[in-house]
């Protein structure tokens, strides 16, 4: 039995001509819309295609009249005979006349072969540019699933410089009323760490629970503000894995512990801030 060495094929598949690996998709936004211009101007061409077969089908349609000239081995003599006799000027004009349909069919030739090249692989400009449509309408839900990551990898950096400010806080003390940089209350902690990343926030707990998108505390990412108790009276920077960084009460310390760190708070929601 002979063996197959047939190389191993990518992790991606090829729909409608764009590429769309199985972690979905590592092409940039950069080339994705590159690829939608290119699709926009070939959906052009097909439009081009359309309108050219249009005009073949005019120029195939007066072929429907059998030809006078119609060659067939009576007709060749019964002709002979009859330019025999033709006058000069009526040869001419029998000359011209079949130069005309010699162009003629050499037109109609040469729209056949442009309509199979305006998309190089379809004869029907019609299917061309239904092709060619499927191929954009993937391309844009590409390019939506890739400015989608971007927004999340772009609010995920802010989420990081956040976190390292507020870590680096650890251990300066409770003040109430304090927004740094010796000492903190816990929105005032908070307000300072996202201010880090470029994102401002109000500086009472309160406005802070309405300053970003709510989120189900079991879809926490780091970053996040978790506030607690009925009226989201105190608040932290959640930093992942359960945990979170916030300035506790008077006489603590900024420290990062379990977002669960009394036993008894009750976590009133979960804000995205970016």
């Amino acid at each position: 039995m002979a063996s197959s060495h047939r190389k191993p094929r990518s992790a991606g598949s090829r729909i409608a001509g764009i590429w769309t690996p199985a972690d979905g998709g590592n092409r940039s936004l950069g080339e994705v819309e590159q690829k939608i211009d290119d699709l926009y101007r070939r959906a052009d061409s097909a439009t081009e295609g359309q309108s050219s077969a249009k005009r073949t089908q005019k120029i195939n349609s007066p072929r429907k009249k059998p030809s006078s000239f119609t060659a067939t081995p009576h007709d060749h003599y019964d002709q002979a005979q009859l330019m025999s006799r033709l006058t000069a000027r009526q040869k001419d004009a029998v000359a011209a006349h079949l130069t005309e349909r010699s162009t003629t069919t050499g037109q109609r030739q040469e729209a056949a072969v442009g309509l199979q090249a305006s998309d190089g692989t379809q004869s029907d400009p019609r299917t061309a540019k239904a092709t060619v449509q499927r191929k954009l309408s993937t391309a844009r839900a590409l390019l939506s699933r890739l400015a989608a990551r971007e927004r999340q990898q772009e609010a995920a950096a802010l989420a990081r410089q956040a976190i390292t400010f507020a870590r680096a806080q650890v251990g300066k003390p409770y003040v109430w009323g304090a927004a740094g940089p010796g000492s903190y209350d816990c929105s005032g902690l908070t307000q300072a760490a996202w201010k880090a990343a470029g994102v401002t926030l109000p500086r009472i707990t309160a406005a802070q629970a309405d300053a970003g998108t709510t989120v189900p505390l079991a879809d926490a990412q780091p970053g996040d503000l978790v506030f607690f108790h009925d009226d989201a009276s105190h608040v932290g920077v959640y930093v992942g894995d359960g945990m979170m960084i916030h300035a506790p009460k008077p006489g603590a310390y900024v420290r990062e512990e379990s977002i669960h760190y009394d036993g008894t708070a009750i976590v009133h929601s979960v804000v995205r801030p970016a």
